[in-house]
């Protein structure tokens, strides 16, 4: 896989003042160490031509696997960092299971997440922090799934208040995104109030029916709901990644690797 498409999404919030500039956002996930051109210029290039605001990155930027390198998701997020970008980040299944098991993977996240800070990137777990721009007053989430909600045989209830447990509840003036690797359970996102949320993990559903959508997800459930691009529930907003890379399945059918671009713009 060399090559990746762009795709656009034009949402809009009454929350940001009108006759206020744009705001652009690069959205990355599911990128597993791949790599686009060396040191990732072409991706780097793709992303500096659209003048972002922030970098949001919901999740598995790398493989977790002991004997996997995370230097091509370290390099890459320094590279963001030295064009001053801001950079968002919030784990993924991968980053969450390195952490989760030290003894499988010793101190292999404390080393990625140590290179993430140094280099200046705000690693969000089951953290918030705000973020101003163009007079809108925002707040990003990270927020990290509990393992269970990955299993494949998973039947465990989710609800809004799992994210008040971890939250609180959001302030009904400011602009909340959430960066949250699954987007299965976006409906429970959208009641508890985010006004955006960023996803992956689905990698688009791997093979896409024109017409229908991503046929399988990681949990192997046949045509998820929420499988790729942008979708809306009660006047709240969903934007989905394809994935920038593979992992396990390395096939892609009908099915672009994805460099998202989210425009949000005032309400009319």
């Amino acid at each position: 896989m060399s090559k990746f498409k762009q795709f656009h999404y034009h949402l809009n919030t009454r929350k940001l003042p009108k006759g206020s500039k744009d705001l652009t956002f690069i959205l990355m996930a599911d990128m597993h160490n791949h790599v686009y051109g060396p040191g990732n210029r072409l991706l780097l290039e793709a992303v500096e031509a659209q003048k972002p605001d922030a970098v949001l990155i919901a999740g598995d930027m790398l493989i977790a696997h002991s004997e996997e390198s995370f230097c091509p998701a370290l390099e890459l997020v320094g590279k963001l960092r030295e064009k001053k970008l801001p950079v968002f980040y919030g784990n993924g299944n991968h980053e969450y299971r390195m952490r989760l098991r030290p003894e499988v993977y010793g101190t292999m996240y404390q080393e990625y997440t140590k290179g993430l800070r140094d280099c200046g990137v705000i690693l969000l777990e089951n953290q918030s922090i705000p973020f101003e721009k163009n007079g809108l007053s925002m707040r990003i989430y990270g927020f990290e799934l509990d393992w269970k909600y990955y299993e494949k045989r998973n039947h465990a209830p989710f609800g809004p208040e799992e994210l008040t447990r971890v939250f609180g509840n959001p302030d009904p003036e400011s602009y909340h995104i959430l960066l949250a690797h699954n987007p299965v359970y976006f409906d429970d996102y959208a009641a508890w109030g985010a006004d955006l949320t960023v996803s992956g993990h689905l990698h688009g559903g791997i093979i896409r029916i024109p017409g229908i959508g991503g046929v399988i997800s990681p949990q192997a459930r046949l045509f998820p709901k929420y499988d790729a691009g942008h979708f809306q529930k009660d006047g709240r907003d969903l934007v989905v990644s394809r994935g920038l890379g593979t992992h396990t399945i390395n096939i892609r059918i009908f099915n672009p690797a994805e460099l998202s671009v989210i425009h949000l713009h005032p309400e009319e």
